[in-house]
């Protein structure tokens, strides 16, 4: 191999290696329930490939906007990505991070919503997150 190939092999693994890793584009939107904004509900899409949890909290809106596990960046992994929801209600004002993922802390409090939702398991839900474009989805939360 002659030094030219060599030098451009290197500058091909230079440019991958800073790459920074999965790809990430800006999401947000809306979660109703019988097409009314629903407040306080955690936002989580799982990516079905390579790339970070992302999550974000509903308004009183319904608005959320996501950001990725690690807080480095805002939006989600590019491709199909698992959407699960959590009612925060049912949490009060207890918040114990991903510690809480399978624990109940409703105290007889009704939920809202399914809570098949909350797990990457048994959620129905699911989005593609595309690169180049405005990635804008209403999610219809289920009973």
């Amino acid at each position: 191999m002659g030094i030219q190939n060599f030098s451009l092999l290197a500058l091909v693994a230079l440019l991958v290696g800073c790459s920074g890793g999965p790809e990430i584009a800006k999401v947000e939107g809306t979660v109703t329930l019988d097409g009314k904004p629903l407040d306080k509900i955690m936002v989580e899409f799982w990516p079905d490939a390579v790339g970070p949890r992302s999550f974000g909290e509903t308004d009183s809106q319904g608005h959320f906007k996501l950001t990725t596990d690690d807080g480095k960046s805002e939006g989600a992994a590019i491709g199909l990505n698992k959407v699960t929801l959590k009612d925060l209600t049912l949490m009060g004002d207890k918040f114990m991070g991903r510690a809480a993922e399978h624990v109940n802390l409703s105290e007889g409090k009704k939920p809202r919503i399914s809570g098949k939702l909350a797990q990457t398991e048994s959620t129905t839900l699911s989005e593609t997150v595309v690169a180049g474009k405005k990635n804008e989805f209403t999610i219809e939360a289920k009973k």
